[in-house]
């Protein structure tokens, strides 16, 4: 795993943390499954089965949008990590919940 990609998933499961504690949302099949495949490749498949992250819904709900590994992912220091088509995958979503 590049250092890139241990910082993004390092600030997921950080955001999942907070997320649990603060907002009482239970993050922990999307940590355990970034733990066990990595961020990456969690969220490929994610994107490949048209999915949002778990509670995504529900923290645009609470106004905490910023929150969702979609938010994190589209940030430009992780671009490379990703295609065009996933990410812009994320800002169409971001967008449709007024994300920006």
């Amino acid at each position: 795993m590049s250092p890139l990609e241990q910082k993004l998933q390092q600030e997921v499961i950080k955001n999942c943390q907070h997320i649990e504690t603060v907002y009482g949302c239970k993050m922990t099949r999307l940590v355990q499954t970034i733990e066990r495949f990595g961020i990456v490749k969690t969220a490929r498949e994610i994107f490949r089965k048209r999915r949002t992250s778990d509670n995504f819904n529900r923290l645009v709900e609470l106004g905490q949008t910023k929150l969702t590994m979609e938010a994190v992912i589209v940030k430009g220091e992780y671009a490379q990590l990703f295609t065009d088509e996933e990410v812009n995958l994320c800002y169409e979503l971001l967008c449709e919940n007024g994300y920006y």
